[in-house]
């Protein structure tokens, strides 16, 4: 009985992770598609977007306060966009160990057409929506993003009583 009832549910994390799959998947398969040269771990892209929008210098120390990562975490990060021709590190005058982050013209050119296909992305699947019933969707996933973030919380209480 009980199985019937689950089977016959919607799951929404399980919506919710398929069409992010098929979302990440359409993104990925179009900067294939454009490539213009060396393409950059989608894993990673994200970061370089970051570093690329941001206007004042960047160090890893201020990355490592940002996103609360684990320093090894975010060095492997930091040093494949390096090996990989995104970033360089450059040092910074007077202190020889520090040293800034700098996006490279191949990681700009990757986050250019990361953005524009993203974007286009985001226009072909919300083509038949229109805008209100867009920020009702919006409206509907932050929602359900904001119960699942205080999930943890609810279910200590429970433990309590």
């Amino acid at each position: 009985m009980i199985k019937k009832d689950f089977d016959n549910r919607i799951h929404l994390g399980f919506v919710l992770d398929c069409a992010s799959r098929e979302i990440r998947n359409a993104v990925s398969r179009g900067i294939i598609a454009n490539s213009e040269g060396q393409q950059c771990n989608m894993k990673y892209g994200w970061l370089l977007g970051y570093l690329e929008r941001q206007e004042d210098p960047v160090f890893q120390k201020d990355l490592e306060k940002k996103f609360h990562f684990p320093k090894s975490t975010l060095a492997d990060m930091i040093q494949y966009l390096d090996k990989s021709g995104f970033i360089a590190k450059v040092p910074v005058d007077g202190d020889g160990r520090k040293k800034q982050i700098v996006v490279t013209e191949a990681g700009k050119n990757f986050v250019s057409a990361a953005e524009s296909q993203i974007s286009a992305v985001d226009d072909y699947i919300s083509k038949d929506i229109p805008p209100e019933q867009m920020e009702l969707v919006v409206e509907v996933l932050e929602k359900l993003r904001s119960n699942a973030a205080n999930y943890k919380s609810y279910i200590e209480l429970k433990k309590e009583d």
